[in-house]
């Protein structure tokens, strides 16, 4: 088995019994939708897409996601490289971590990923791509929040894949202009 067919596995395992908020689907069907839909922006950006939620939804930590790649065959400088991108996508401003108030959380948050990596751009594209789709589905009544939030922050995003990013863009103006035909 391949060392990408691995890590599938093993994200899989790590996710199991988790489930996308309001759907019965695994939650395993968003990582693996965020990293396909980064796949071809960088490389190694399927595999930080596929683990991009791992230190925030299970136990595992950078050190064990390290690990895991070099045991799957993935040398070290692309261990580290998709570790890094991980603990760069993860909330660092948590409730658990930081007792101001959510609202300010959420601002310094915002900064923050203004600074990550192109490599973490270009996957938190996806990500806010995938998470889109989600709330038309499921909460319509703060999508247009979501949207016009994200919109905000990925014009200041600039330094991830380009096509992807324009592309993400485009889908959040339309879905926007959608919400507010009705």
């Amino acid at each position: 088995m391949n060392r990408r067919l691995q890590l599938i596995h093993h994200v899989r395992a790590l996710h199991n019994g988790q489930l996308i908020k309001d759907t019965t689907q695994p939650y395993f069907d968003h990582v693996l939708a965020v990293a396909n839909n980064a796949a071809e922006a960088a490389p190694l950006a399927f595999e930080v897409g596929l683990c991009h939620d791992l230190l925030e939804k299970t136990t595992t930590t950078q050190s064990e996601l390290h690990a895991a790649l070099l045991s799957f065959g993935y040398d070290e400088q692309e261990a580290e490289h998709i570790s890094d991108c991980v603990m760069e996508l993860t909330r660092h401003f948590t409730a658990a971590n930081n007792p101001l108030p959510k609202k300010m959380r959420k601002e310094l948050e915002d900064e923050r990923l203004l600074t990550i990596s192109p490599d973490a751009q270009t996957v938190k594209y996806a990500d806010w791509a995938y998470n889109a789709d989600w709330m038309m589905q499921h909460d319509r009544h703060h999508a247009a929040d979501y949207l016009k939030h994200h919109i905000e922050l990925i014009e200041q995003m600039t330094d991830g894949d380009a096509k992807l990013r324009n592309e993400v863009l485009k889908q959040f103006q339309t879905l926007l202009a959608q919400l507010q035909q009705r």
